[in-house]
């Protein structure tokens, strides 16, 4: 019997549809956790990255006068910064090279919300980045904050030369030891205050 026989093709496509059945939702995001390839090249193998059609905009919101949307375009139309970082992963140390605007000149054009008659309001604040896939990491203002820790952390459009436009863009935290908070496919940014966490 030929392999283009009647038979032999329902059989196969009996067989693709088992499988796509067996893949529930939880094991497909766990499967495209594990490693996503673009080509040959491996672009991540850190829980929140995504690949297909391109991304929309990055919304930021929360505690902000001025709620906007970044299109990759306005992103790449601010300073860019280079930083080479390293990382651990559940498949060992990744060195990767990222381009983008700081995290801090973005959130600055939504002017969040800084209660002036507060020391140190700034440092209420937290920055939570959300990934197409619903992945998300936080990092503290004081972190991103010139006047604090003031660390380089991107909104990265590019990845090792390569455009992130597909992918989304990425949140790169440099220091971090581990990847976790490399979260890819960013799609909106949520500025919180800790006050919210008070029980009083």
């Amino acid at each position: 019997m030929s392999v283009g026989t009647p038979r032999r093709r329902a059989a196969s496509f009996a067989l693709a549809t088992a499988l796509l059945t067996a893949l529930t939702p939880a094991t497909a995001a766990t499967a495209t956790a594990a490693t996503i390839t673009s080509g040959a090249t491996v672009v991540g193998s850190v829980v929140g990255t995504v690949a297909g059609p391109a991304v929309g905009p990055v919304k930021v919101r929360g505690e902000v006068a001025h709620p906007r949307s970044f299109t990759f375009a306005r992103l790449r139309s601010l300073p860019q910064h280079t930083v080479r970082v390293r990382y651990q992963t559940s498949h060992g140390p990744e060195r990767h090279t990222f381009t983008g605007p700081l995290l801090a000149d973005v959130l600055a054009l939504t002017k969040p919300r800084i209660d002036p008659d507060v020391k140190n309001a700034q440092l209420r604040l937290v920055v939570t980045a959300v990934g197409s896939d619903g992945y998300r990491a936080t990092v503290a203002w004081a972190e991103i904050d010139p006047a604090f820790s003031g660390k380089k952390v991107l909104l990265a459009v590019a990845q090792d030369g390569k455009k992130l436009d597909k992918q989304g863009p990425r949140l790169v935290v440099p220091g971090d030891v581990k990847g976790g908070r490399y979260v890819s496919g960013v799609v909106r940014l949520h500025v919180g205050n800790t006050d919210a966490l008070d029980p009083s």
